[in-house]
């Protein structure tokens, strides 16, 4: 495996992107006894835990909250309706089979046979009661309570009781569907609330890792490259706060700067970074922290890193100057040298 291949398998590892295939791949040339550059993955993993410390929560903006919201009502609307609609049909259906035809019950009528029997009785009781008394009784139609005269009542009582009947699994069927309705709804309500919660953190996390993926791209594409250097710059006044941090790769010539508590300065000057090798200043280009985390280094100068004593930082023209100027504001001293100005 390449030496390139390497540094970049162990730079996605570092960061935790190397996907399956690759992992698979990495992991057998390390079981193999393939090389890796010495101290080049915990170097990487020291300066990738030190990333969530620099990042910065942001809040979504409210539009953006007032769209996920609208959202949720109009579904929660469109639920509650089919809600509705069921119950009705089930309500309907319900009713229509409780109150469906009631048979009829037969009625009953005197036969002429019977009929005729009870005038002869009452002919003779007639003749006995003239001949007792010696009068002549007027006559008089007896009135007869047939089984038709009973009927209807009974028949307006039995539908009476089955409507009753009727009105009451009616009115049960109705308790229990507004019951499960109520807490149907309420169980979607919450679950509406726990998403809408969701929806906000994912957001915020899918608008986090955008800041992180824009800001950060070049510092962890710049970590692919193999011999990195780090070199810590300090203010020369004990009380100052302000730092830099410079990332120089010597094979391929290319470099980042972060500067850290700096002062501002007029549009008139910036900041210009030197390297320092046996006594002679080399301009590595002019710079002014802006809006970018880290900037890149596009002056690099043509000596071998093993002659470089220091990086220093003065405030020049924002053109840039041939020579800096007497006062230094950061200095830190080149790993391989371990000298101090």
């Amino acid at each position: 495996m390449s030496d390139t291949a390497v540094h970049e398998m162990i730079a996605a590892f570092a960061i935790g992107c190397m996907d399956k295939e690759n992992f698979i791949q990495f992991k057998d040339y390390v079981d193999n006894g393939g090389e890796l550059p010495e101290g080049a993955l915990g170097e990487l993993q020291n300066i990738v835990s030190l990333i969530p410390t620099i990042l910065e929560i942001e809040t979504p903006k409210e539009s953006l909250k007032d769209e996920v919201a609208k959202k949720l009502i109009s579904l929660q609307d469109e639920i509650k309706t089919r809600i509705r609609e069921e119950r009705r049909k089930t309500l309907m259906g319900k009713t229509f089979n409780n109150y469906a035809e009631k048979p009829q019950k037969p009625t009953f009528q005197l036969s002429n046979l019977t009929k005729s029997t009870i005038v002869k009785e009452e002919e003779k009781e007639k003749e006995k009661q003239a001949k007792i008394n010696g009068s002549v009784i007027p006559e008089k139609p007896l009135q007869y309570i047939t089984p038709q005269q009973t009927l209807p009542h009974v028949k307006e009582k039995s539908g009476s009781i089955i409507g009753w009947i009727a009105l009451l699994i009616t009115i049960v069927l109705f308790s229990i569907l507004s019951y499960y309705s109520f807490t149907s709804i309420e169980s979607l309500n919450r679950q509406i609330e726990e998403l809408n919660h969701d929806i906000t953190l994912f957001r915020g996390e899918l608008s986090r890792t955008n800041n992180f993926i824009n800001n950060y791209l070049s510092f962890i594409e710049f970590f692919n490259y193999k011999d990195v250097i780090i070199v810590n710059l300090n203010s020369v006044d004990p009380n100052d706060k302000a730092m830099a941090r410079v990332f120089l790769s010597f094979d391929v010539r290319e470099g980042l700067i972060q500067f850290k508590n700096v002062k501002p300065l007029p549009p008139n000057q910036a900041y210009q970074l030197w390297a320092v090798s046996k006594g002679i200043s080399y301009s590595m280009g002019v710079y002014n922290p802006g809006s970018n985390e880290y900037i890149h280094i596009n002056s690099f100068p043509f000596i071998p890193k093993e002659n470089i004593e220091f990086l220093k930082v003065t405030i020049e023209s924002s053109t840039g100057s041939p020579t800096p100027s007497a006062q230094n504001y950061l200095i830190g001293n080149f790993p391989q040298t371990g000298k101090s100005k």
